[in-house]
């Protein structure tokens, strides 16, 4: 007799306000999830939170930026254990750094829906807490994943593995972030979808999808990488919303190869990841599986990584926040 392990239990809403009801999480979600945005606007605060299953090994993480005359705040936090995403961020407390040293850094903010994102006419914003740096997101997709007119937001936040610029494309997406630790440093205005970076030599496969549509052996193409990404990446892994093996292939910086943005992302859990150097070199994952490789060569290149964190919500939020608000 095999016993029935009973999943973790979480927490699940979707409102304007903190909820009781629960869910049994699936097998492979592996944490419990909470994620809050609060637009501030004048004398008016109002909150959407969102409470549930996800897949593991996600950080936590939170952005702040300027829309019109509001202030956006994002954040999402995680947890392993059963009930443990009760209650909801103090965002007031957080965004006024109430009990906090005072942060001295001030950066430019903008979302695409404001359309000061390319010029110089940005505003400028305080960053509330000392963790924060300035931030630069780019992210477009030819799917239109994000709103059209959404793409670019630049802010205050803390982001992990951002050290660095993040990149990744191929012919399906671009993605870029930036942060930098000086006041207004975050004055980037390059259109990155009107002008991309210019070519760096180096060619990779490209798809993203399953076995039978996206990431057929069919479906797969060749990129040209841009910029900083200068590495080949592959990654699959267990898709968030479909529970099913999904895959994708692209370029990316040795950056963006040590974090764990491809399964930001791509909404991507349980992840295999692996980048290398050399023309045409991420040809290891086919049909959304590893195929047999040399010894030699996957102790030379490849770098695995299994976390996953959920940025790509947090911007997809502020997108539709924005566009609304515009």
């Amino acid at each position: 007799m095999v016993a029935h392990v009973a999943g973790l239990e979480c927490y699940a809403c979707d409102g304007d306000s903190d909820c009781q009801e629960t869910e049994i999480c699936e097998e492979y979600q592996e944490q419990c999830s909470t994620t809050i945005m609060t637009i501030l606007a004048r004398s008016k605060i109002s909150s959407y939170i969102l409470k549930g299953c996800d897949v593991g090994g996600k950080p936590n993480n939170s952005i702040s930026h300027l829309s019109g005359n509001q202030v956006v705040f994002l954040a999402e936090e995680h947890c392993g254990t059963d009930l443990c995403n009760q209650g909801v961020l103090n965002v007031v407390d957080m965004l006024t750094a109430r009990g906090r040293p005072r942060n001295p850094l001030h950066c430019y903010s903008c979302s695409s829906a404001d359309q000061t994102c390319y010029n110089s006419s940005h505003m400028q914003m305080r960053c509330a807490r000392p963790e924060e740096k300035c931030i630069d997101i780019t992210s477009f997709t030819a799917t239109e994943e994000f709103p059209g007119d959404e793409q670019r937001i630049k802010g205050c936040g803390s982001l992990t593995h951002c050290q660095e610029p993040l990149g990744f494309h191929n012919q399906n997406s671009f993605h870029l972030i930036k942060c930098c630790n000086s006041s207004q440093c975050n004055d980037d205005t390059q259109d990155y979808k009107d002008t991309p970076p210019h070519p760096n030599g180096v060619t990779c496969f490209s798809c993203e999808g399953n076995s039978t549509h996206g990431c057929s052996p069919d479906d797969i193409t060749k990129v040209q990488c841009r910029g900083v990404m200068t590495q080949c990446l592959e990654a699959s892994g267990i898709h968030g919303s479909t529970g099913q093996i999904s895959a994708v292939k692209g370029c990316a910086s040795p950056s963006w190869c040590d974090s764990p943005y491809t399964s930001v992302y791509k909404n991507l859990g349980a992840i295999y990841s692996r980048c290398c150097t050399g023309d045409l070199c991420n040809n290891w994952i086919v049909n959304g599986t590893l195929k047999p490789s040399p010894r030699s060569q996957a102790s030379r290149q490849v770098s695995a990584q299994h976390t996953l964190l959920s940025m790509g919500l947090l911007i997809l939020l502020t997108f539709l926040l924005s566009s609304e608000s515009s």
